[in-house]
């Protein structure tokens, strides 16, 4: 009579048909037999028949459903086959098992990584207390796409210590070195990743991503061109390449490409049932619902399309986060407001916030700007105006920070000695920020912190200045769409809104533009917005 041992026999001396054979012997007299089950997945998986294995343990698993080592496998075979929702789970299971256990906290954190879920991802990885490389690239990679460069340069290092000859390490180094401004050193690495694998599609988008980083826009658009020609359907290639013609004005092939946003960014509201409107068919006695997405900036910046679709006859329907409903209700050709916390509201067509651009064939030139088009209500600025009391001298709000728990605002935000430099300047300053500074605090910046509770708040606050002061953030487009004068702070790589070596931008005609001009460095910034401050 064949046995789960004499199988077990056969499968270490390499014998897979033979373990099979007596497997399939074993569970045809014993269906239910988990020992059976498990080895006959594994000889499966060995096999690279990777349903059949899953599916085996699977079947081990509700019979045995404390086996440590069953669980195990079965997450390590569910991450082998892209399953990684379901990993993600059973190695949460396992983990309850063998709790701190390093590979599955590995493979776990592999997981949510693969599923977007970086924050997560990076807090199972930090508890993997194996000094190894592999844990090491992972935790790189995690920090790089939180955009937490310089500790994803450093976790990358610690990889290629312990594996120098990495190629693929060294690809990963390449896009942390761009961010972190060593340009010099970004792209020699990302050529030796090259050299070794010409017609690698990865290695390649990351070598058009470093040349945009750096600012050799003639050399990535020809990268992300070749990244293309291999692989028509990379949503970051297609990005990068958006973003560069969009930077370059070229709206009429930018705005298209843009659309590919939706397939790396997480949304914001509800899946809306109604079907989606394009610009072709007629608005008029139609309810639109328009669905707000990315960040605050983009709501205040894009909003100002939405009374073009009520002067076609739309009945607009704004679904946008609760602290934007309140000052959302001063836009012209807004009907109803609903809560990006509720379900989607009925409709008759829908569109995302910034494809109204798509659908109305917008160009640098067409670019509605009726500044204003946002507005403070009135008891609130007077009860601002109160709390502020007369000035003193010029009152200019400055946002120096974006917001502190979002790593990738870092590289755009002013450090404290630029802070410093900047509040040394002859005004009276007012922080249109939630988040507060020592530094701010000792250059005496008065700080209002959580009583500026939604921007309907914030924005009556604005009101009661002469300027603000800003980094690129959603403050920036606040003031903008309220008619005050902006100076803004754009860092070596800016927005592709921005456009390029522009001081001026079609989006406010009432704002200015200050750019770095070397990477990380806001010396000339904040030079010369202290100069505009005096004029």
């Amino acid at each position: 009579m064949r046995s789960v041992a004499e199988a077990f026999a056969l499968f270490q001396r390499g014998d897979l048909a033979g373990a099979e054979a007596a497997l399939g012997a074993v569970l045809k007299r014993a269906p239910e037999d988990a020992d059976a089950l498990n080895l006959m997945a594994g000889v499966l998986h060995a096999k690279g028949d990777l349903p059949g294995a899953a599916a085996m343990f699977e079947r081990a698993h509700r019979l045995s459903p404390s086996d440590a080592g069953i669980a195990f496998n079965r997450a390590a075979v569910l991450s082998a086959l892209g399953r990684h929702s379901e990993c993600v789970e059973i190695a949460g299971a396992f983990l309850k098992l063998r709790p701190g256990d390093a590979e599955a906290l590995l493979m776990q954190g592999s997981s949510l990584a693969a599923l977007g879920r970086y924050e997560e991802a990076l807090a199972a990885l930090d508890l993997v207390r194996l000094d190894r490389a592999d844990v090491h690239a992972r935790r790189g990679g995690a920090l790089g796409a939180l955009e937490r460069w310089p500790e994803a340069l450093a976790a990358i290092d610690r990889a290629l210590a312990s594996a120098p000859d990495s190629v693929p390490f060294r690809a990963m180094r390449a896009p942390a070195l761009a961010n972190v401004g060593r340009f010099d050193e970004a792209l020699p690495e990302i050529e030796v990743a090259l050299a070794s694998a010409p017609e690698n599609a990865e290695y390649m988008a990351r070598r058009a991503y470093v040349l945009n980083v750096a600012g050799l826009s003639d050399l990535a658009r020809e990268a992300y061109d070749r990244v293309l020609a291999l692989s028509p359907n990379d949503a970051a290639a297609l990005y990068g390449k958006c973003e560069m013609l969009l930077g370059d004005g070229d709206f009429e092939r930018g705005l298209p490409l843009y659309e590919v946003r939706h397939r790396l960014h997480p949304r914001l509201t509800p899946q809306s049932a109604a079907p989606l409107w394009t610009g072709d068919e007629p608005v008029d006695g139609k309810t639109i619902l328009v669905q707000g997405e990315q960040g605050f900036g983009d709501l205040f910046q894009f909003c100002r399309f939405i009374p073009e679709l009520a002067r076609r006859g739309a009945r607009v329907v704004l679904q946008e986060r609760p602290q934007t409903l309140g000052l959302m209700r001063s836009l012209d050709g807004v009907a109803e407001l609903a809560s990006s916390k509720a379900p989607a509201p009925d409709a008759d067509m829908h569109v995302p916030l910034a494809s109204l651009m798509l659908a109305l064939d917008m160009r640098v030139d067409t670019i509605p700007a009726p500044i204003p088009y946002l507005f403070a209500e009135a008891e609130r600025v007077a009860r601002w105006r109160d709390v502020l009391g007369p000035a003193q001298r010029r009152r200019v709000g400055v946002a120096w920070s974006g917001v502190s728990r979002v790593a990738m605002q870092a590289w755009r935000s002013l450090d404290d000695v630029a802070l410093g430099q900047l509040l040394a300047a002859d005004a009276d300053f007012v922080s249109v920020q939630m988040e507060e500074s020592a530094v701010a605090a000792a250059g005496g910046v008065r700080q209002f912190g959580k009583a500026i509770g939604d921007f309907a708040e914030l924005a009556a606050l604005i009101e009661n200045l002469d300027c603000v002061v800003s980094i690129d953030t959603g403050v920036a487009h606040l003031a903008g769409a309220l008619g005050k004068p902006v100076y803004l702070m754009l860092p070596y790589r800016a927005d592709w809104r921005w456009l390029r070596a522009r001081s001026d931008t079609p989006w406010y005609p009432n704002m200015r533009l200050f750019r770095q001009a070397r990477f990380g460095d806001w010396s000339n910034v904040i030079g010369a917005v202290r100069d505009a401050l005096y004029e």
